[in-house]
Order: structure tokens, then sequence, then C-alpha cells
């Protein structure tokens, strides 16, 4: 009786654990890693925990501005004016917190309330007027960029108070160390996945970016959808704006703008998987690609490069994604991209 060689594995999972290794999810995870542990490398401060510490929470307003982002994109849309959206929330719910003591609470009602009317807005001369999303959202982004400046008067937000910053900074029980913003992230994160894979919104968002005017004639309310979807993505703007001034304790009428935002969340989502000619689009990807982004940011700073290589290198990253996500879209014709 001949010796028993390996154990059998059947083709199909093999191919499943090579789709795997090759997901793009797989491959931003060993990106993140890699880059994190050269940047260790190069300097050592990179690895501190209060380094880590903050990539880790920059990541997560990012990563709730791109899964609003992710929404729009998959629709064939963009939204420009996240990044006004984030700062307004953070300059009036700095503001009123330290000047009229606004409690927690009321702040997080105040900014979904702010970011879905900022969303209804927009999604309202998307569907309604049929202007292209990016040049109604490029309006907003300065309409929205002028209001931080009326409301403020050029004041800005040096300290919040200790709920606002223990929201930000802390964590629910010292038995469960892990971050309130990573919560709610993923709080968030599990939410729009479940939106998009088992409820009737999410399947009309999917089949309004593979082909609207199919969409429109199976009965899907795409006027209704792109709406919401806008709306939804003002209100993750406007929450990310929240933990932003919570965690920073600070806010001024350039943030969001001046960070790069917009420019932030649509590299996050087109590097996550998402593909721009909508109809396709990666929940954890996102969150994933919000990371990797995080961590080469941080990781130029430390390695003392040039801030004018910063958009740059944001742009060159969308340009990849984009490039990447075509040539998978060429290579398998019989998934809709």
């Amino acid at each position: 009786m001949p010796l028993s060689g390996p154990p059998h594995v059947p083709a199909r999972a093999g191919r499943d654990w090579r789709a795997l290794l090759e997901s793009r999810e797989a491959i931003l995870i060993a990106a993140t890693v890699l880059v994190t542990l050269i940047a260790g490398l190069l300097n050592h401060d990179f690895l501190a925990v209060s380094n880590l510490r903050f990539m880790v929470l920059n990541s997560v307003v990012l990563g709730l501005v791109a899964l609003g982002q992710t929404l729009v994109i998959i629709t064939k849309g963009i939204d420009l004016s996240v990044a006004p959206v984030l700062g307004l929330a953070a300059v009036v719910s700095g503001l009123l917190a330290t000047r009229q003591g606004l409690p927690l609470w009321g702040a997080v009602l105040l900014v979904l309330a702010l970011g879905a009317v900022l969303g209804l807005i927009n999604g309202a001369l998307v569907s309604s007027i049929s202007i292209p999303p990016i040049i109604v959202t490029l309006g907003t982004y300065s309409l929205y960029g002028g209001l931080i400046f009326l409301y403020s008067g050029g004041d800005q937000v040096n300290s919040v108070p200790d709920s606002y910053a223990h929201f930000g900074n802390g964590v629910l029980a010292p038995w469960f160390p892990v971050p309130i913003p990573i919560l709610v992230l993923l709080v968030i994160m599990l939410a729009v996945w479940f939106l998009l894979a088992h409820l009737p919104f999410g399947r009309n968002i999917l089949a309004i970016g593979n082909n609207p005017a199919a969409a429109h004639h199976a009965g899907v309310p795409v006027k209704h959808t792109l709406t919401s979807a806008y709306i939804i993505t003002g209100m993750l703007a406007a929450l990310a704006g929240l933990i932003y001034v919570c965690y920073t304790g600070s806010a001024t009428a350039t943030t969001g703008t001046g960070d790069h935002f917009e420019l932030q969340s649509i590299a996050t989502v087109l590097i996550g998987g998402t593909a721009v000619a909508g109809g396709r689009g990666s929940v954890f990807g996102t969150v994933l690609g919000s990371t990797f982004l995080s961590v080469i940011l941080t990781a130029l700073v430390f390695l003392h490069v040039p801030a004018i290589w910063y958009s740059a290198g944001e742009g060159l990253m969308i340009l990849i994604a984009v490039t990447s996500n075509s040539l998978r879209r060429t290579a398998t014709p019989g998934r809709s991209a």
C-alpha cells in the first residue's frame, strides 16, 4: 500500500484562499503593516503609543466621512462638500459647548440634524434638478465653507468640556480599553454594511450605480434613494466633525477644508475598492483605506517629507486606485463595477 501523500485540497478551496489573499482588503492590511514597520525603522518615534493612537483616531474621522462618500460614489456621484460640513459641525458644536454649555447629547443631535439638512440640499439639487453631483457639491463646498466664517466670526475653538474630551479620547470602561471613537466607527461601519447588503435601500443604491435608467424602469425610487444617500453622507461628515473637535479640542474656520478631507475621503473610498464607475463598493475596504491613508500621511510627516508633496501623494493614490479598479474590471468583465 503506497504511503499517503499530503491531504487533497479541493480546487475550489484553493481558489478561495487565493482570492482571499489577492483581495483588496488583504492587500490593504499588508500594505498598512508594511508602511508602519518601514516608517518605524526609519523613525522610532513613529511607533510611539501616542502617535499610534493619533493615527487611529485620525483614521476614525476620515473613515466616517469616507463611509458616507462610499454610498454616494456607488451611485456614480461624488460629494466635495463633506469637508466644510465636517468643519461647520466641529465649529458649531465646539463653540456652543464652550459658550453656552451645550451638553454632549445635544451636540450629537445637533450635528446629525445639521448634516442631514446640508446633505438634503445636495441630494435635492442632484436628484430633482439633475445637476451633475460634482457641480452641485463644488458649489455647496464654497457655500458651506462660507457659513463657517459667518457663524464663527473668526473665533475658534481652543478647548472643550470634559464630557466632550472623554467622548473623543476616553474609553467606555477601564476593563474595555477601546477608544469610544473606534466603537462609533465600528457601529457605523456595520450599519452601512447591513444597509447595503440586506436592506432594499442598499440594493437600490447598487442598482442606480449599475444602471440608473434600468433602475428607474424597474421601479426603484431613484430620486428618493439619491437624496437619502446624500443625507446620510452629510450626517456622517457632521458626526466626524463632532468627533474631530472632541479628540483634538480645537476647531477653526478652515477645519476640514484646510485638511483636504474631501480629497482624502475620495482617495480612501477608491483605495478601499469602490468603483468610480458606480455599482460596487466595499465598506470594510473603505475603513481599511482610511487607516492606510492615515498611516501614509503621518509617515510623511515623521520622515520630514515637504508638505507640498502631501496633496500630490493623495492625487497619486487616487490615480493608482482608479487605474487598479479599471484593470480589475477589464480582467473580470463579468463582474459589475
